[in-house]
């Protein structure tokens, strides 16, 4: 029991020692100060440059699958048609977004919904009261990635010509 002891006092003196230390220096080595403010600098910027790449490659994603699904199931051009798929993509979407997991398929379904809505400018608040933040935010990625349009006619032709691609 003295040998256990004896070790963790041992222990405890060190780090005690050790912080009084650190605290010591921290106080009145100028040195030091500035390496500990350029190794928190360089913990934030590589921080954010993490933060920006995984941004860009959740939007190079989500661009990717939007264009799969779009591929496998393009937008009706029909106004008979458009009410079915609207319905339809709609329900899915709910569907999915109850799932944990598969919020960018739910998203996408939604966006495909919003892409044929009549008035998007309605679709979208009713989106953003009834389904999620995330789901919601990701729909809003979609529709800045390639923006439906019936949502560029609203915005005006200067918006259109930015945006990266158009959906019919």
């Amino acid at each position: 029991m003295s040998r256990a002891f004896s070790v963790i006092a041992l222990v405890s003196v060190a780090t005690l020692g050790y912080c009084v230390y650190f605290d010591y220096q921290r106080r009145h080595n100028p040195e030091f100060r500035k390496s500990i403010l350029r190794t928190k600098r360089r913990a934030t910027k590589k921080a954010k440059l993490e933060a920006e790449q995984d941004k860009t490659k959740k939007l190079e994603e989500l661009k990717e699958k939007l264009n799969e699904s779009l591929i496998v199931e393009p937008l009706p051009t029909e106004l008979a048609e458009k009410e079915n798929f609207f319905l339809n993509q709609v329900t899915v979407g709910e569907q999915l977004a109850a799932i944990p997991g598969n919020e960018v398929d739910a998203a996408i379904h939604f966006y495909k919904g919003l892409a044929v809505y009549p008035n998007p400018q309605g679709i979208l608040d009713i989106y953003q009261r009834t389904i999620s933040p995330e789901v919601y935010n990701l729909v809003m990625m979609l529709a800045a990635i390639q923006v439906p349009r019936n949502v560029a006619n609203i915005l005006g032709d200067s918006v259109a010509s930015l945006s990266v691609g158009s959906v019919e």
